[in-house]
């Protein structure tokens, strides 16, 4: 379980910090400081898999094997190299006053929360949990693109709130009806651990309590 808070509480800490002190000087530089923090939790989480096999933790809400968390090492890499990017970008476009300091936080606050809910997304093996984290994305991602809140940039945001909330909103229908299904399986385990959510109760498991 430490290995996985390595990985999540960096991104989850920048949020909340930058959300207030997005706007200082040596915000863009904390922001590359808490994305190198992920990186490092991932390669960590990466050579602990490699070495140990695979994890189920926090009553098997999270599952990490050998191949999603090459996923995760590779996005918080993507992370890290993006911010390191956006670091001189962002001063210049601040003190070519085309970002005041309220959007100079949420650009930064956003930025940290986006790679949490993207890395949630890769290890949760909680279905429910799995939508969540994809909704947040998308209106961390939504909140990014609107940032200049130019009418180019509004349009393109809602767009993109559009298309992705057309397949946000089947796949929690689908997550529905696939919990619904399960659940008739799982009712005849007389087990309250069961779970129809839950992506490693497989049917190679429905025989014997989870």
């Amino acid at each position: 379980m430490e290995f996985l808070l390595l990985v999540g509480a960096p991104p989850l800490l920048g949020a909340a910090i930058l959300g207030v002190l997005g706007d200082r000087r040596w915000a863009a530089d904390a922001n590359v400081l808490f994305s190198f923090a992920t990186f490092v939790g991932a390669s960590a989480l990466t050579v602990r898999v490699i070495a140990h096999g695979n994890m189920l933790v926090a009553d098997e809400q999270f599952f990490i094997d050998s191949f999603n968390v090459f996923l995760v090492a590779l996005t918080a890499f993507v992370g890290l190299t993006t911010a390191l990017f956006s670091r001189p970008y962002m001063r210049i476009e601040s003190e070519h006053g085309r970002l005041s300091a309220g959007r100079l936080r949420l650009y930064h606050s956003m930025y940290q929360l986006f790679s949490f809910t993207m890395l949630l997304a890769l290890t949760t093996n909680n279905l429910g949990l799995l939508w969540v984290a994809m909704e947040a994305a998308t209106l961390s991602t939504v909140l990014l693109v609107t940032l200049y809140r130019t009418p180019a940039s509004l349009e393109a945001g809602w767009k993109y709130f559009i298309l992705c909330g057309v397949g946000i909103a089947q796949a929690l229908f689908g997550t529905i009806l696939l919990y619904f299904a399960a659940e008739k399986v799982w009712a005849a385990s007389a087990s309250p651990r069961c779970s129809g959510l839950i992506w490693t109760q497989s049917k190679a498991n429905w025989s014997r309590p989870c």
